[in-house]
C-alpha cells in the first residue's frame, strides 16, 4: 500500500493517508467536482481496509465544507465505521475553530449518526498555507 498525498488549495482539502495508520484531512472542501476530489480517498480506504494498521488515527481539520462535500465526508466516516466493526482500533479527532459552532455541530452530528467515537477538539485558529 502506498501513501496517499494530495496537496490542497483554497477549494480542495489536503490529504495525507499513511499505510502506518495515520490519516489526515485538512483545509477547505468546496470542490467543483467533489467526486474527483474524494474518489482517491474512497479507493485508498477500500484498499486499506484489506490490510489495515493495528491502530488507525484520523485527524479531520476542516475549516469549511459545502453541502456536496458533507455527503462525501459522511461516506468517509461510514468507511471508518466499517474499519471499526472489523476489529480495527480507531481514534478519530474532529478539529474545529472554537468560535465556529457550525463546524462543532457537524462533528457532533457525525458522532451521533456513525458508530465511531469522535473526539471533538476546539482550537484557537487553523493556520493553512496554500
Amino acid at each position: 500500500m502506498e501513501l496517499l498525498k494530495i496537496r490542497g488549495n483554497w477549494k480542495n482539502p489536503s490529504i495525507l493517508f499513511n499505510p502506518n495508520g495515520k490519516l489526515q484531512i485538512w483545509g477547505r472542501s468546496l470542490p467543483e467536482n467533489a467526486l474527483d476530489t474524494y474518489n482517491p480517498i474512497f479507493k485508498w480506504l477500500d484498499d486499506y481496509k484489506n490490510n489495515p494498521s493495528e491502530n488507525t488515527e484520523i485527524d479531520f481539520k476542516l475549516e469549511y465544507f459545502n453541502t456536496t462535500s458533507s455527503k462525501l465526508i459522511y461516506e468517509i466516516f461510514k468507511k471508518f465505521e466499517d474499519l471499526k466493526s472489523s476489529g480495527n482500533n480507531l481514534s478519530v479527532k474532529w478539529y474545529y475553530e472554537s468560535d465556529d459552532p457550525d463546524m462543532e455541530e457537524e462533528g457532533k452530528l457525525l458522532a451521533n449518526i456513525i458508530n465511531v467515537d469522535i473526539e471533538l477538539v476546539g482550537v484557537e485558529e487553523f493556520d493553512f498555507s496554500y
